[in-house]
């Protein structure tokens, strides 16, 4: 009886632990808030700008007036007649030239049936070749002198170096040719030695004034393009 009692009891004690209520779990402790870390800023791309070429500073110059469109044109025209006539005559010197080497001018001193004289073919062509150049010259350095003053007051002047030297040489040509007149118009030397001295002057003054021709011709290309990039953008 005493084990069936036992029995009993113990099945009271079990039926009562199971229905006792579980013991409330502790609630879980919040995690600490993680603070966020702003990112840093992008670092700015740096563009480096392209080198400005000629082009693009030529671009940024305002276009001719009017009023220089006019001094250029004017200044161009001097320059190519002066050319013309330089060249012209540098063809009466040549001429000049082979007319004497083809008839063997001068003759001799004592020829008294042929002598020098300054109205001879040679020297004429020769002091006409030399006028001719000369005038030339003028006209081209004053055409292509004003025409480096249009073009430095636009801040495009490609540079005068060509101007310069050709210049020089052109006035030690006008001084020739002027030795030359003066040979003609005076009488200091008799009429052989005077031809002569014209002939070799004049001819002298003429070549010169044909290098500086060169010269400018070799400027004057130079000043087109650089009037051309002002006006063809």
């Amino acid at each position: 009886m005493r084990p069936l009692v036992a029995l009993t009891l113990l099945a009271f004690a079990i039926n009562a632990a199971a229905q006792e209520p579980p013991s409330p779990e502790a609630p879980p402790t919040p995690a600490a808030p993680v603070e966020a870390v702003p990112a840093p800023p992008p670092s700015p791309v740096v563009v480096n700008p392209p080198p400005q070429t000629n082009s693009a500073a030529v671009a940024v110059r305002a276009a001719p007036s009017p009023e220089y469109i006019g001094r250029w044109r004017t200044a161009r025209a001097l320059s190519v007649t002066g050319s013309v006539v330089n060249v012209l005559g540098t063809v009466l010197s040549l001429t000049s030239a082979i007319y004497i080497g083809v008839t063997d001018w001068p003759p001799s001193a004592s020829s008294v049936l042929t002598p020098a004289k300054p109205s001879d073919v040679g020297p004429a062509l020769a002091y006409a070749g030399a006028s001719a150049s000369a005038a030339g010259f003028i006209l081209n350095a004053a055409g292509l002198g004003y025409e480096h003053h249009v073009l430095d007051k636009l801040g495009a002047d490609p540079g005068r170096g060509l101007f310069s030297v050709g210049t020089t040489l052109g006035i030690m040509g006008f001084a020739g040719v002027g030795a030359s007149y003066f040979f003609g118009l005076t009488n200091y030397l008799n009429p052989h030695d005077q031809g002569i001295a014209i002939l070799a002057t004049s001819l002298s003054g003429t070549a010169l004034c044909a290098v500086a021709g060169i010269l400018y011709a070799a400027d004057s290309s130079k000043v087109k393009k650089a009037w051309l990039s002002l006006t063809t953008w």
